[in-house]
């Protein structure tokens, strides 16, 4: 059996204190590590057919959500008349923006600005739409022509791609 160890009768500390280049160089540093830890496990997955195709399937799996079951098979025409339903959302958004603003720049005559701001509103968010689809049909990029839905089938349309392509390597 050992001796007992002696109890300190004194304690010194030491301390070491960075500047403020110093701690900004270790911030920097350990950011730099993090980012490496999170990146590289992404990028190696993007960097394999087998990683790509998970992620193009996740997408266009997310993208359906907002499709026709047969979408792929539909023509521009067909698709078009599905995506007639974003001239009444824009319509609907454009009317209920333009009564809340009528009402509240009416004061005493917001009886009669609430329902014409509603109705300008209205007017004005289908018109944008239907621009945005006259644009489209001239060849202006859909991300360009303010189409939401447009730019759901493009994406899907292009992710489907990739993925038969993937699938037939």
């Amino acid at each position: 059996m050992g001796m007992p160890k002696v109890k300190p009768d004194n304690v010194i500390r030491h301390e070491m204190v960075l500047g403020r280049s110093e701690r900004e160089l270790l911030d920097t540093l350990t950011t730099a590590y993090t980012v490496n830890r999170v990146v590289t496990p992404i990028t190696s997955l993007l960097g394999s057919t087998t990683g790509l195709l998970l992620v193009a399937s996740l997408g266009l799996a997310y993208l359906e959500r907002y499709l026709p079951d047969d979408w792929y098979h539909r023509d521009e025409s067909q698709l078009a008349d599905w995506f007639e339903t974003e001239n009444i959302a824009l319509g609907t958004a454009g009317f209920g923006i333009g009564g809340i603003i009528g009402a509240l720049l009416g004061g005493p005559f917001a009886w009669a600005t609430g329902p014409a701001g509603a109705a300008a509103g209205g007017i004005y968010g289908s018109i944008i739409q239907e621009g945005a689809e006259e644009a489209q049909a001239a060849g202006v990029p859909k991300v360009l022509s303010y189409s939401a839905f447009g730019q759901i089938v493009a994406s899907a349309r292009l992710l489907k791609k990739t993925i038969d392509e993937l699938q037939n390597q």
